[in-house]
């Protein structure tokens, strides 16, 4: 993957020499992994690392760091994985685990931006995510980033000690589409 610029991000595949002290502090905060399931994990510089060397596996997944233009500090990431060749389809995640970028629309930016690469240089018709039904600020990023509501899967998710739904979301490709007619 080739670096995607926008106009205040880059992306590029993550790497292990990207770990820093400060993400893994981050990973460990109740507030940022809240709404995400990696908050069913202790972390540490040695799971992490597993973390980002299993996500980047060529066909299956890739980790995807989200960057600061300007001063090239990393505030997150996007995952792509499960692609289905034959259905043209992947799943994405993102955390933007920076909490002093958050509600900045970087978040949308680096969707709309993976996204397109997706669609582009894996000729995929489809991307999927789901995200926690009480999240509200991934229902509005992604609105914001071209996403639609594809369903719900009721009381999807135990947080808290309280069943949440499952907000099953989907951007298509739109040239996709019209090629296909």
């Amino acid at each position: 993957m080739e670096k995607i610029v926008t106009n205040n991000l880059y992306l590029r595949p993550m790497s292990v020499s990207d770990i820093s002290q400060e993400y893994v502090t981050a990973l460990n905060d109740a507030e940022v992994v809240r709404l995400t399931e990696a908050r069913h994990q202790k972390w540490d510089n040695d799971s992490v690392k597993r973390y980002v060397i299993e996500s980047n596996v060529e066909g299956i997944s890739q980790l995807i760091g989200i960057f600061l233009r300007e001063s090239v500090k990393h505030i997150g990431n996007i995952r792509l994985s499960n692609f289905s060749a034959r259905h043209k389809r992947a799943e994405l995640g993102i955390m933007i685990w920076d909490k002093s970028q958050w509600s900045k629309g970087y978040g949308a930016e680096s969707l709309i931006a993976i996204t397109d690469y997706a669609f582009k240089r894996f000729k995929l018709h489809k991307v999927c995510a789901d995200y926690y039904s009480v999240n509200s600020a991934s229902a509005r990023m992604f609105e914001k980033a071209g996403f639609k509501i594809e369903g719900v899967f009721k009381e999807h998710f135990l947080l808290d000690g309280i069943y949440v739904d499952s907000v099953r979301i989907a951007k298509f490709n739109k040239q996709d589409t019209e090629n296909d007619k």
